[in-house]
C-alpha cells in the first residue's frame, strides 16, 4: 500500500504535500516525536522542488503538527492537551470575525451553565474563598478600569472550570476564556447602554447569584442563573453590532 497518494491537481502543491504528511501521522505512520523523511527525501517522494517542501513544513509547523529543529529536521510533536489549547489560543487571539465572537457566546451558553451546575456538587472550601474573594475584588475594581474588570469577570468563569477539574473540558474551554478580556474590551469599553455603573451592578448581581447557588450546592439554580447571566451577554453583544 503506497504511503502517500498521488499528486493529481498542481494548483497547490505545498498544500497537498501538508495534507498527505497530516493524514500519515494521522493514521499512526509516523509517531510522536518520530523524525519525517528529510527534505530530500520528501522531495523524491512528491517529485516536487525544496521549496514546496519547505512550505509544507513550515504549515504543519505553525499548527503544531510538527516541530522543525534546526540542523536536524522535522519531528512530529509530542500531542498534549497543551499543544492542543495552544493551537485553538491562537486561532482566537488572531481572529476578529463578529459571526465567530457571536459563536464563541452561543458556545458559552451551552457549556456554561453545565458548568456552573456541576460546580455546585463538587466544589470545595477553597473553590467558595475564590469566589468570594473574586467578588470582594470585583466590587473594589475602579468603575472606569475596565482592563481589570474584564480580567476579574474572566476570572470568575474560570474559577467554576477549575471546580470541575476535567482537561479535556480545560481544553475546549480555555482558549474561549482566554478571548473574553480582549472580546470585552473590544466590545463592551464603550458602555452600551451608557451607564457603566448599572452595566456592572448587573454583572456582579449574576456573578453573586450563581454564587450563592454553589456555596449551597443547588445544582439547579447555578445552572439558570448561569444561563440568564449569558442571555444578557448575548443581547448585549447584539446591541453594539446593531450600531
Amino acid at each position: 500500500m503506497d504511503l502517500f497518494q498521488p499528486i493529481e491537481n498542481r494548483g497547490s502543491l505545498s498544500k497537498h504535500v501538508e495534507n498527505e504528511l497530516t493524514r500519515a501521522i494521522r493514521k499512526g505512520q509516523y509517531r510522536p516525536l518520530q523524525k519525517l523523511p528529510t527534505e530530500n527525501e520528501l522531495c523524491s517522494i512528491f517529485n516536487v522542488s525544496r521549496t514546496v517542501v519547505r512550505e509544507a513544513i513550515k504549515g504543519l509547523n505553525a499548527k503544531g503538527i510538527v516541530e522543525v529543529k534546526k540542523g536536524s529536521g522535522a519531528y512530529v510533536s509530542e500531542m498534549s492537551i497543551k499543544n492542543a489549547s495552544e493551537t485553538l489560543n491562537m486561532f482566537f487571539k488572531l481572529s476578529s470575525d463578529k459571526d465567530l465572537l457571536l459563536s464563541t457566546i452561543d458556545s458559552r451558553a451551552m457549556i456554561e451553565p453545565m458548568i456552573a451546575a456541576r460546580s455546585a456538587v463538587v466544589r470545595t472550601e477553597d473553590h467558595l474563598v475564590q469566589l468570594n474573594e473574586n467578588i470582594e475584588k470585583m466590587k473594589q475594581c475602579p468603575l472606569e478600569n475596565k482592563k481589570e474588570e474584564a480580567e476579574l469577570d474572566n476570572q470568575f468563569h474560570r474559577v467554576l472550570l477549575d471546580c470541575v477539574d476535567n482537561p479535556v473540558l480545560h481544553l475546549l474551554v480555555d482558549p474561549i476564556f482566554n478571548l473574553m478580556p480582549k472580546f470585552k474590551l473590544g466590545v463592551f469599553a464603550k458602555s452600551i447602554r451608557g451607564n457603566l455603573e448599572e452595566e456592572k451592578k448587573e454583572m456582579m448581581h449574576y456573578h453573586q447569584l450563581i454564587t450563592d447557588a454553589i456555596v449551597s450546592q443547588d445544582a439547579q439554580r447555578a445552572e439558570n442563573f448561569m444561563r440568564e447571566h449569558l442571555r444578557i451577554t448575548r443581547e448585549n453583544y447584539m446591541k453594539t453590532i446593531k450600531k
